[in-house]
């Protein structure tokens, strides 16, 4: 029953998280809203075409393009899972006498306001093909429209494993015996060097627990050097300008999201490191410095991919771009203090910038 106190309390849990992470990602989705609008509106379109083509294939194949699809468009629940279903809610849960098949439809509940925009989307999607008519898609519409029934059934379904799995009690683990407290600072001890302080204070909080920062830049360097590698080989179907907004996008935003992050991690250190002998600054300046770390590698790979590259593409343009997207990545770390609409403004005209730079790179 959907009038159920449990089920109207997941759901309830669930729209507050979603109007979080879409506050969380404003300043993004109005980067790529108003440099990539219509490169979105075109993906969009396009986001049926999987399923609609998995009906011109034999049978192995399109089953797997539509089980492909189908994982894909249920990844973002994986990734929201935690936002979803906190562990303190979980645990909360747990002991409550509630029946299976009522978590079982609380579940899918919830994943149905999330595959409800996917549906919307599809639908789109359908009556931009409709409207187009390829030649492809006329003795096959029945099918394409029965696969992509079906890629969005399993999206679902996926999505509800999903969150049933986040609700089951966890795997009891061995607990670790926890060496004799020593303080770190005593007269005879020697300070912890940086990086080590870095390790523990700045890396691995990004992992553990609920904090999403190491998969999501994870995610955002994956990204970038995906579309970098494109932008190298630009294929033929996909336009060079589309691959490079992408990479310079990503790129910047990586970079972004990362400072971001870093810094949000030292204004809730900073109370705890005052009362610690040792000099704040430098391992705040070390932790922002290496924030930069994963664009500048990101640059200097794709540097030595273009010097090596046999095709023909203009030096000079791939030596400004370098340089430019170097300082633009230097710019967001060094002004910190920036209002959210000026870092926001900032990030954008860097992403503008290196895609009229790049667009001529080809040329």
């Amino acid at each position: 029953m959907l009038s159920h106190p449990y089920t109207v309390f997941r759901v309830r849990l669930a729209h507050r998280a979603l109007l979080q992470f879409a506050a969380s990602l404003q300043s993004s989705l109005e980067i790529l809203l108003f440099i990539a609008g219509p490169g979105l509106l075109g993906l969009l379109a396009a986001i049926a075409l999987p399923s609609l083509y998995a009906a011109t294939l034999a049978w192995p194949a399109a089953i797997g393009l539509i089980l492909a699809q189908a994982l894909a468009t249920a990844a973002p629940v994986w990734l929201l899972r935690k936002r979803l279903l906190p562990a303190d809610v979980a645990r909360w849960l747990l002991p409550l006498p509630l029946a299976p098949a009522l978590r079982w439809r609380a579940d899918a509940a919830v994943a149905a306001i999330l595959v409800g925009p996917l549906a919307l989307a599809y639908l789109v999607s359908i009556g931009v093909w409709l409207q187009q008519w390829p030649a492809w898609l006329r003795p096959v519409l029945s099918a394409g429209l029965a696969a992509t029934a079906a890629s969005l059934l399993l999206t679902w379904a996926g999505a509800t494993l999903i969150l049933a799995a986040r609700g089951r009690a966890p795997a009891p683990t061995r607990r670790r015996r926890q060496p004799a407290a020593t303080s770190g600072y005593s007269a005879g001890a020697a300070r912890p060097r940086l990086p080590l302080l870095w390790h523990r204070l700045f890396w691995l909080p990004f992992w553990r627990g609920e904090n999403p920062v190491g998969m999501r830049q994870s995610l955002l360097c994956l990204a970038a050097a995906g579309a970098a590698a494109l932008w190298l080989w630009h294929p033929a179907p996909i336009p060079a300008a589309v691959l490079g907004i992408a990479t310079s996008a990503g790129l910047t935003l990586l970079t972004d999201r990362g400072d971001k992050a870093v810094r949000e991690q030292i204004a809730m250190l900073r109370p705890v490191l005052a009362a610690w002998p040792l000099e704040t600054r430098r391992l705040e300046r070390l932790a922002c410095a290496l924030s930069l770390l994963p664009a500048m590698a990101l640059l200097l790979l794709f540097g030595a991919a273009l010097a090596t590259s046999p095709a023909g593409h203009s030096h000079k343009v791939a030596a400004l771009y370098l340089g430019a997207a170097a300082l633009a990545q230097c710019a967001i770390v060094a002004l910190p203090g920036l209002p959210a609409r000026a870092r926001v403004a900032l990030v954008t005209i860097s992403i503008l910038l290196l895609t009229a730079i790049g667009s001529e790179l080809w040329n």
